[in-house]
């Protein structure tokens, strides 16, 4: 989410920028917004096709990671063993501890459903104190902040190793799975289907309705509330009688 809201902003500031330079020259609104638009559009097409792509036969870093939740953590830990097979290695419960040149590093793994937090340094360090590791490293596809301020109380250098970088390092050893490792069940045409009619959106769409009947009353564009107001019971009917005839269906639970 924080990269998407940093790739618009970016998006945003150079259409800005680009409009009011273009505006400078030409002193036409029209002809400065296209300008804008086509620079913009012109760089993220070259940004686009100068990344590296993920070969279609491997898992993107996105299911990379729902892999990995999914699997767990002894998943992650075979590969980045397999990764680092140079290197002396010992166990430390569900983590590593690498042997390089005298120092002893502690890999710990921390992927999960959730942000890296303050109890996933404190239980690095004590990994790290009872092995008498010297470095720790921590790989997390999600970091919140406040774990960073309580790593700065411990004596071990400590560093983070985010999804995209672990991503890509596995790539150059050629470790990631293939692509189907992880089988979808069913396309995203079915799953918006059935997120539109699940059972607890029906209060929404009746209320939806209620509301967009009563706007027709009160505006001169009676037709438009009329039709939506239709459509909204008329989702709201559908997500019911769905709801009701899927009630049983469960073999183990069904009343």
């Amino acid at each position: 989410m924080g990269k998407t809201v940093d790739k618009v902003g970016l998006s945003l500031a150079g259409l800005l920028l680009s409009f009011l330079v273009a505006f400078r020259v030409t002193k036409s609104i029209f002809v400065s917004l296209v300008c804008a638009v086509l620079f913009v559009a012109t760089v993220g097409l070259f940004v686009a096709m100068i990344r590296p792509k993920t070969p279609k036969h491997l898992l993107s870093k996105r299911n990379f990671i729902r892999y990995v939740l999914l699997k767990g953590s002894c998943v992650l830990k075979e590969l980045v063993e397999s990764a680092l097979s140079d290197h002396p290695c010992e166990t430390a419960g569900d983590h590593t501890i690498l042997l390089s040149d005298g120092v002893r590093t502690l890999v710990y793994y921390a992927y999960k459903f959730g942000s890296l937090s303050e109890e996933d340094v404190a239980k690095s360090y004590r990994i790290a104190e009872t092995h008498q590791c010297d470095e720790i490293y921590v790989l997390t596809n999600h970091l919140d902040r406040k774990a960073l301020a309580v790593a700065e109380y411990i004596p071990q250098k400590y560093n983070v190793v985010n999804a995209s970088t672990l991503y890509k390092y596995l790539s150059k050893k050629d470790l990631i799975p293939q692509k189907e490792a992880l089988p979808k069940k069913n396309g995203k045409a079915s799953n918006l289907f059935k997120t539109l009619l699940r059972a607890e959106n029906a209060k929404y769409y009746v209320w939806a309705g209620l509301t967009t009947a009563l706007l027709a009353l009160f505006t001169p564009i009676t037709t438009y509330y009329i039709v939506f107001s239709f459509i909204n019971l008329a989702l709201a009917t559908a997500t019911i009688l769905l709801s009701e005839r899927s009630n049983g269906k469960n073999k183990l639970f069904k009343e």
